[in-house]
């Protein structure tokens, strides 16, 4: 390594070729140190010129962000834009954890476990094990995967389905859960839901397809129309509302966010067989059908349905269960958003030349509406608390 002492420089004022060992050009006799002050503050003026458009475009993001969830908020019956800071959110998923504390968290909802009004708290919670629940069925995937595929081993094919299928559906859940700052809920109820939710959701969707037609460009060609897509996102999200509404109503749940963690729970059952059938029939393409249906599922039927449901006991309150309340128009902004958001899943319209690009907007679409529902369910808390 060559000694800092020798490292050839020039003169920023004539150009001449010097040393650090000397004090001062030998040609212009300006001091070394200026010169480097002076280009030193050259440097800082053309990373401060920068400043101002990377501010720019930071303001406009932000601008963005604002009108979008201002907009929304004002559905719920709150004002001003909902400010979420995802690196406190997802602050606990990079911390260690301890087995105690992740089955503390399963416990709750039980009738020795679940708070009081004073114990609860109204801030954003820190959810982590629904990563650790990822990361564990991930791996089970990879090992099944192995097995099959490089063992030769085909008995591990049901495995692969139905955790290909299983995995993130059940781990966004378990985020849900971990968000119902109440935890009056508790896990074994979430897994019926989830289970016989998800089953009857299909059955009710599958018995209002019978009442829809589909294009003949979409019999013959298999190619969706606009028309057809929107029927589709119609029939599946009525389908997943009616058993949310079942389960909310035989429990009267009267908290946004217990409607947020029902509905997730029916989405994530509906898409977890929804996407299993899809594996099964996909033949030679089982893995990549696999793999694109995990994950792009954490922006699908899971959350679809937790805004659907939230949205539900958002203009329920605290009344018993009528299906006037289904004629509210702040209802109906929160259902037509997702029957939106599913027509144009369905329908595969690419941006930018990637349909991936489109999935991943409408994830984040989709999940900010969620966390505006989530920030009306903590307003909630808080006026509760307040008596």
């Amino acid at each position: 390594m060559a000694n800092n002492s020798d490292k050839i420089n020039f003169c920023v004022n004539c150009g001449e070729r010097l040393t650090t060992q000397s004090n001062f050009c030998p040609k212009c006799g300006k001091p070394i140190k200026q010169l480097k002050s002076v280009s030193n503050n050259a440097s800082g003026m053309r990373l401060t010129q920068r400043e101002p458009a990377l501010n720019q475009k930071a303001a406009e993001h932000s601008s963005i962000w604002q009108s979008a969830t201002t907009a929304l908020n004002h559905y719920t019956g709150e004002t001003g834009p909902v400010n979420i800071n995802l690196k406190n959110l997802f602050s606990e998923v990079f911390k260690r954890h301890s087995q105690n504390e992740a089955e503390k968290i399963f416990i709750a909802g039980t009738v020795t476990t679940t708070p009081t009004v004073s114990e609860i708290s109204a801030d954003w919670g820190r959810p982590w094990l629904f990563s650790r629940i990822l990361m564990f069925f991930g791996a089970i995937f990879m090992l099944l995967v192995y097995i099959a595929a490089d063992m030769g081993n085909s008995n591990a094919i049901p495995g692969v389905i139905m955790t290909g299928a299983f995995t993130v559906p059940f781990s966004a859940l378990v985020f849900f859960f971990e968000m119902n700052t109440y935890r009056n809920i508790s896990f074994y109820e979430v897994l019926k839901v989830f289970f016989l939710g998800g089953a009857l959701s299909l059955f009710v969707t599958l018995f209002l397809y019978q009442f829809v037609s589909f294009s003949v460009q979409n019999q013959v060609y298999g190619m969706m129309t606009w028309s057809d897509t929107i029927s589709v996102g119609i029939v599946e999200e009525l389908g997943k509302l009616f058993i949310v509404i079942y389960f909310v109503r035989r429990r009267n749940y009267q908290y946004i966010l217990n409607g947020i963690l029902i509905g997730a729970a029916v989405g994530g059952g509906f898409a977890a067989f929804e996407t299993a059938g899809y594996i099964y029939n996909s033949g030679n393409l089982l893995l990549q059908t696999a793999i694109l249906r995990a994950a792009i599922a954490i922006g699908g039927h899971v959350v679809w349905a937790a805004i659907s449901g939230g949205a539900l006991v958002m203009v329920k309150k605290s009344e018993r269960f009528n299906y006037h309340q289904l004629l509210i128009p702040n209802f109906w902004v929160f259902l037509g958003s997702v029957i939106v958001l599913h027509a144009l899943w369905d329908k595969g319209i690419e941006l930018m030349g990637s349909l991936m690009i489109t999935y991943i907007t409408l994830i984040v679409v989709a999940w900010l509406i969620a966390f505006v529902l989530i920030n009306a369910g903590l307003k909630q808390v808080s006026r509760i608390k307040q008596g």
